[in-house]
């Protein structure tokens, strides 16, 4: 029972960065280019047009792929909830749908770890540090956020 706390919260605590990852590169509109839209980390790393599409096309498969993951992890909690809330609930059923719904999450881990080596190798050696910098700030907001919200919850 002690690992599988341990586990879900780890799960919690992945998932928290890898929304942070995906909101890392919501456009944003530039004052200076009337409207084009700008990823947080075109500033950050100071990249050249070829890196900026590159860049561009990796968040655009990576966002999908991740989606799908998350649509079908939804789904999954949902058919969950209906088996346990039957009059007769089927745990072990239960039990199978949460393991996949791991699965999933391991996935979605693989796939921003393949998300960042995709990016750091558009990167020169410069950018590949600012990079890692980004990305360790990032990861550090959204542990800092979710720290506060379990200490709201546990003062409750």
């Amino acid at each position: 029972m002690k690992n599988t706390k341990w586990l879900i919260g780890a799960l919690v605590l992945m998932n928290l960065i890898l929304l942070t990852v995906l909101f890392s590169f919501k456009p944003k509109a530039s004052h200076s280019e009337r409207g084009e839209k700008k990823f947080f980390l075109t500033k950050k790393l100071d990249l050249s047009e070829e890196q900026k599409v590159k860049f561009k096309d990796l968040h655009e498969a990576f966002v999908k792929d991740v989606r799908e993951e998350y649509k079908s992890i939804r789904e999954m909690k949902k058919e969950i909830i209906e088996v346990i809330s039957s009059e007769n609930p089927d745990t072990i059923k239960a039990q199978n749908i949460a393991a996949e719904i791991g699965r999933k999450e391991v996935a979605k881990e693989q796939m921003m770890i393949n998300h960042y080596l995709a990016l750091q190798a558009e990167c020169t050696p410069e950018q590949r540090l600012k990079l890692k910098s980004a990305f360790q700030e990032r990861m550090s907001r959204s542990e800092k956020k979710w720290k506060e919200r379990k200490k709201r919850r546990d003062s409750k």
